[in-house]
């Protein structure tokens, strides 16, 4: 037998029955711990106005009511109030002006790398080029961001705290804002609009800020480096960048202008807010249109964010904090009104918006590449008489990202054949049986090679080859090519009764009279064969 009700307690559930039941009809109540449940008929065309008018009257009473559908019966039920302690205005501010400094700071970095003013980083004109070019532009689109928020709450009379900035080290300088939704969500439509409103906003900031970004990288044009040193980051970007590079489209292989970054980070803010889990904004949205259902897609978020933490970290940091927070959304008040055709399609518009500003790998570090390729110009095959040389041309590519030294030299041949190098157009006459090659990055070079035969070969060798071997000295990477000849036999003179000197195949050259075997720097004009 339950025991009796004390006389406080019946009065508080009679004014709260009288509550409810001025817009829904209470035909049963249950009393428990510390909720009341009340069985209601309930009118579904008019029942989201009704319950809202309900919670409105009953947050001014400091009750909290909640309808669900169960077993074919709406339920509303009703517990007080919670007494939250909030922070003082001033926890708001301290936070901007700490994120405003560690923002300012990353943005006078950002500058001084930009601009080449390394040496000297906090001059006057690199804090206020850093102030106008990347702090303020990006704390703009934090702020429209968590200020559509905010008000969008307000327009609901759901009660919401002022954003709280979060600051960070550079190269961000943030960890992004948040707003503090003070009071429980009504409605799965006052949860989609809260939800859509900071990323919607942030982007109408962002996108402009992204053109003006690429028409400023394009107006001052600052090279690229073309070698990659230990401090390069290269950032991804995502698809919106590709929209609106078709509106500004870039002219040349530039640094980002600081403003472009802002707003690249604009986009990793907003996507990062929309990824559907938890209660970001993304999870509103998602648990206003899939409802109870939600929790799979938050899920398979979390999932996803793992397995792409394998190759950016960031993700697993990310989703370790989704998870530790609640990967799960909590429901609104009123779970049971469906949202409208036209909500629907703004919250598949939140979902597109993630995709057009994702970035799998937001930024890394980019590591040196000496990858280098030679490539014949012309065929690898000849045909030669001991004693004689050919000449062939051959492309040296560096394929990689950073200056490559490129050494070339004879890895083998038959019976000490020499093999030699020079850049045509350095060096009009010297060759050398070692040549390197520096190179910056996409960077080629054309070189002329002469491979010259002994005289010592015995004429039963008709076929052989002679490898060539370049190695990038700043790296193991190393690279071959195969020369292969076929020897003609009918000499007009015994190999005993030969002598050569080292010729280059050029009329407009001489004989210098150098052996080929004593010498390691070979100036060639034509060779000869004398009785």
């Amino acid at each position: 037998m339950a025991p009796p009700i004390p006389p406080e307690a019946s009065k508080e559930i009679e004014l709260v029955k009288s509550l409810v039941a001025r817009h829904f009809p209470v035909y049963d109540v249950r009393v428990n711990y510390d909720v009341i449940q009340f069985f209601c008929s309930v009118d579904k065309s008019n029942l989201e106005e009704s319950f809202d008018r309900l919670r409105e009257e009953m947050s001014a009473q400091g009750y909290i009511p909640m309808i669900t559908y169960d077993k074919g019966e709406h339920i509303v039920t009703v517990a007080r109030k919670p007494v939250a302690a909030y922070r003082s205005i001033y926890v708001n501010l301290a936070l901007l002006i700490a994120t405003f400094l560690t923002m300012l700071f990353a943005g006078v970095l950002d500058w001084a790398s930009y601009a080449d003013e390394e040496d000297a980083i906090f001059t006057l004109n690199n804090l206020a080029a850093g102030l106008i070019t990347f702090t303020l532009p990006l704390i703009a689109i934090l702020s429209v961001h968590e200020l559509a928020h905010y008000f969008a709450a307000r327009r609901r009379k759901v009660a919401a705290s002022l954003p709280f900035f979060i600051p960070a080290f550079p190269p961000l300088g943030t960890f992004g804002a948040f707003i503090s939704l003070r009071d429980p969500i009504p409605n799965r439509k006052v949860l989609l609009e809260i939800g859509v409103a900071g990323p919607l906003a942030g982007m109408l900031v962002a996108i402009p800020l992204g053109v003006l970004g690429l028409s400023l990288t394009n107006s001052e044009a600052k090279l690229a480096p073309v070698n990659v040193s230990d401090n390069v980051v290269v950032l991804w970007f995502p698809f919106i960048y590709d929209f609106l590079e078709s509106l500004v489209p870039i002219q040349g292989d530039y640094v980002l202008h600081p403003t472009a970054f802002a707003a690249w980070v604009g986009f990793l803010v907003t996507a990062l807010n929309l990824l559907p889990m938890g209660q970001l904004d993304g999870g509103h949205v998602a648990r206003a249109l899939l409802g109870r259902k939600a929790k799979y897609l938050s899920w398979a978020t979390v999932a996803i964010l793992i397995v792409l933490g394998l190759m950016y970290w960031g993700w697993l940091l990310f989703a370790l904090l989704i998870l530790m927070i609640g990967a799960r959304h909590p429901p609104p008040l009123d779970d049971i009104s469906k949202l409208d055709a036209k909500r629907i399609g703004v919250g598949v518009l939140a979902f597109a918006v993630l995709i057009l500003a994702f970035a799998p790998i937001p930024m890394m570090q980019l590591e040196a590449d000496h990858s280098f390729e030679l490539v014949p110009q012309g065929s690898t095959n000849a045909t030669i008489t001991l004693g004689d040389w050919v000449t062939f041309s051959l492309l040296v590519n560096n394929t990689g990202n950073t200056l490559n030294e490129i050494h070339l030299s004879k890895s083998s041949s038959p019976f000490d054949w020499t093999v030699a190098f020079k850049r045509p157009a350095q060096d009009e006459s010297n060759y050398s049986e070692t040549f390197t090659v520096t190179l910056n990055s996409s960077e080629t070079a054309v070189l002329d090679v002469i491979i010259m035969s002994s005289i010592a070969q015995p004429p039963s060798a008709e076929n052989v080859s002679v490898v060539i071997l370049g190695a990038a000295l700043n790296s193991t990477q190393e690279r071959t090519v195969t020369y292969n000849f076929t020897i003609e036999a009918n000499l007009t003179a015994s190999a005993s009764s030969l002598r050569y000197d080292l010729v280059y195949p050029d009329p407009a050259s001489e004989i210098r009279g150098l052996a080929a075997k004593d010498v390691s720097m070979l100036t060639v004009s034509r060779a000869r064969r004398t009785a």
